[in-house]
């Protein structure tokens, strides 16, 4: 089994090199970070959801479980990226995260295989993203909108 940090870390490194999202959170690669989880310092994702810069992506492992590729069993890692748009610009039709999310799918990364995020691979012991991942509305302690989604990736064999 692959430690879920290192395909937490390849993703952010894939997304800190997509040129288009790094400017849309205000041309700092920095506000692509990981949550890892480390006793005592970081055990609670909540907080640091909390505590999340605007504009940020963060991403975080959520969890291991058996799950198939083809007729075999394989490791399918879900992992969660958490989303606070910058300040809004006035426009007329607002965009913050669904801009997020378009270029977390659809951006090329310059580190990656020429291909967008959805069909990249993030790890080598990894397919790309199992399925389109989905986006949805949370709220973080105080009650402030944020947006997550959930990805998984299954791992190729069993490492």
């Amino acid at each position: 089994m692959v430690n879920p940090s290192e395909i937490v870390d390849a993703l952010v490194a894939l997304l800190r090199s997509i040129p288009d999202l790094v400017e849309e959170l205000g041309g700092d690669e920095n506000s692509i970070f990981a949550y890892h989880d480390r006793y005592p310092k970081n055990v609670s994702l909540a907080r640091a959801i909390y505590g999340q810069p605007s504009p940020s992506v963060m991403v975080a492992w959520q969890g291991t479980a058996l799950g198939s590729e083809g007729s075999f069993a394989a490791w399918r890692h879900s992992i969660s990226i958490f989303l606070r748009a910058a300040e809004d610009a006035g426009d007329e039709i607002p965009a913050g995260y669904y801009t997020l999310y378009r270029l977390i799918l659809k951006g090329i990364p310059e580190a990656g295989d020429g291909q967008p995020m959805l069909y990249t691979r993030i790890h080598e012991s990894c397919n790309p993203m199992d399925d389109i991942p989905s986006i949805q509305r949370q709220a973080d302690a105080e009650g402030v909108d944020y947006f997550e989604i959930q990805m998984s990736f299954t791992e190729i064999g069993d490492d």
